[in-house]
């Protein structure tokens, strides 16, 4: 059996054919394992400094990072080398299966993080424009939708849309274009208008709901009101 010795000589050999092959003189091997053994070869190409990502193993080269793992590192979950051909340095780290699986969940523990972050600062966002629409862009709304409603036609979630039928305001989710179930009814003009009068972007945005999916997701918005006015669509 080789030593370790003979086997670091002999992955450092390959790597250095490798990247002398591309014409980079640095780069970085990780070898992962899941249900097969992962790698991947990034290095920086001298000519023009440009990054390069290399999948293309040949044989040998990986037999000798299976020949090193194998007699270096047989509880190793990630290898990575770092190489530097300029100082003819090969820096080997070393991380193992529990290892792995914390960072994995201090990783997942991050993104969590982040996204409750952005998603506050979203909410945030929205709920700081309580702007009335108005009592006059309230009225406009109301006669416009006599002729046609607003909200976006598509596939799933298409947003929340007002619509005019059978004697009726309505607002409520649009699903594939169409509004099935209202989530607000006026009986006539003047309720309907003392109701879009009083709201704002704030209250339209739909932060109330749990779901941040749906916070300021195609929601009915002062700008879309004026669009329909201008355009008929909104």
């Amino acid at each position: 059996m080789k030593s370790p010795e003979q086997v670091t000589a002999a992955l450092n050999a390959h790597l250095q054919e490798k990247l002398e092959r591309t014409g980079c003189t640095k780069g970085r091997l990780k070898a992962e394992f899941t249900s097969t053994l992962l790698l991947s070869l990034s290095c920086i190409r001298t000519r023009d400094n440009k990054s390069m990502l290399i999948w293309d193993f040949d044989y040998p080269l990986q037999k000798a990072i299976r020949d090193y793992l194998e007699i270096c590192g047989p509880h190793t979950a990630i290898l990575q080398v770092d190489i530097d051909l300029t100082r003819e340095s090969f820096l080997y780290t070393h991380l193992s299966k529990a290892q792995h699986e914390q960072q994995k969940q201090l990783a997942a523990r991050e993104a969590e993080k982040e996204m409750q972050q952005r998603k506050e600062e979203l909410k945030q966002h929205l709920a700081a424009d309580t702007h009335p629409i108005g009592k006059a862009l309230a009225e406009k709304v109301a006669a416009a939708l006599r002729h046609g409603g607003i909200g976006y036609s598509h596939r799933d979630y298409c947003g929340m849309g007002l619509e005019y039928r059978e004697g009726q305001y309505h607002y409520g989710e649009l699903w594939d274009g169409g509004m099935h179930h209202s989530r607000q009814s006026f009986d006539n003009q003047a309720s309907f208008v003392q109701w879009l009068s009083q709201q704002s972007n704030a209250s339209l945005s739909n932060i109330h709901l749990k779901d941040a999916f749906y916070w300021g997701n195609q929601v009915i918005t002062r700008e879309r009101l004026e669009q329909f006015l201008q355009h008929g669509a909104a």
